[in-house]
């Protein structure tokens, strides 16, 4: 299933997730931005790709926020451990989000042995810089 970043697109199936979010770190909007719906999906394994623009060749949605996605779901949900060790920072922060908030670890690990794998990919692609007025 392909899903379109609203923040640059208007088309299709759509998700928003903020870049600024990710810069700050703001992993409980993020994380709460995450459908419901992909969760099923990933129980039914199927494949989720995102679809980011950015002025970057790699925007932060994929360079970032997927793999700190993943590295999450793995851990709550499968007992894995991270495999983005360059993101350990992010990664905790993630965490921290998710035990700070039932609810919001309710969520993810209400799919807890009915996810067995974590199929999520994002691609970027390049933009040019909106100009500003």
């Amino acid at each position: 299933m392909t899903y379109h970043n609203l923040t640059q697109n208007t088309e299709g199936r759509l998700v928003y997730f903020r870049s600024t979010d990710v810069e700050n770190k703001h992993y409980h909007r993020l994380l709460w931005s995450v459908p419901d719906e992909w969760l099923y999906l990933l129980s039914q394994g199927e494949k989720i790709t995102i679809i980011d623009k950015s002025s970057n060749n790699t925007g932060k949605i994929e360079r970032i926020f997927v793999p700190v996605l993943i590295d999450v779901l793995r851990y709550f949900l499968l007992n894995l451990l991270p495999k983005n060790k360059n993101l350990t920072y992010h990664f905790c922060c993630a965490c921290q989000a998710i035990r700070e908030d039932a609810m919001l670890k309710k969520k993810f690990t209400f799919w807890r042995g009915k996810i067995k794998k974590i199929d999520i990919v994002a691609k970027t692609i390049k933009i040019e810089k909106e100009v500003k007025l």
